[in-house]
């Protein structure tokens, strides 16, 4: 990442965000970083998604769904995720920033930042990696996380299917709504491993 991409981005995370997202987003940054030397991704790459995947997470809920007011939607589930869950446009929204703002106009860098939470059917290796650093950077502290950071570091895929699995598990435990997108990339992931044994 170039010098003045980077201070842009720093400038634009401490201004927008609260001390320990702004904290945390470092944090999906180093470990997105590591992982792509992992598994054979662009790091700087790597580096700028796991920057901006949370961009937008400190605008009010009802500024997310303003903030689309005018643009395409992002989803075809925008209708039900504004009115269930508003807070999971952050991400959709930190595609747009990274796109209006920074102009970044990689499509995998832009997939990584829009899919980070929901997740997508056929993701890259990279859309993969930062939603696994998402999960898994030095500041989560869920039950067995550091289990899950272990895995990460060995098997990118594995980890991402098991954090995916818990992402569900856990809004089904709490009996809240889960997004329809999430479901659809765990059944289809699912039906790709059923496929392969």
């Amino acid at each position: 990442m170039n010098n003045s991409l980077e201070k842009d981005i720093f400038d634009y995370l401490s201004a927008n965000l609260s001390d320990k997202r702004f904290d945390h987003s470092l944090n999906v940054a180093n470990l997105a970083v590591e992982l792509a030397k992992k598994n054979n991704v662009d790091i700087a790459k790597a580096q700028i998604a796991g920057l901006l995947h949370d961009c937008a997470k400190c605008t009010p809920s009802l500024d997310w769904i303003k903030f689309f007011k005018d643009k395409k939607k992002p989803s075809k589930y925008f209708k039900e995720i504004s009115l269930f869950c508003p807070p999971l446009l952050h991400s959709f929204a930190g595609e747009i920033i990274a796109k209006e703002n920074f102009k970044i106009k990689d499509k995998d860098i832009l997939n990584a930042i829009k899919n980070h939470t929901l997740a997508r059917e056929n993701m890259s290796k990279l859309e993969k990696l930062v939603f696994v650093a998402d999960a898994t950077s030095i500041d989560r502290k869920f039950k067995n996380v550091s289990f899950f950071r272990k895995l990460a570091k060995k098997d990118i895929e594995n980890a991402f299917l098991k954090l995916l699995t818990i992402k569900i598990k856990h809004n089904l435990e709490r009996d809240t709504w889960i997004c329809p997108q999430s479901i659809t990339s765990w059944n289809w992931y699912i039906s790709k491993l059923s496929n392969k044994s």
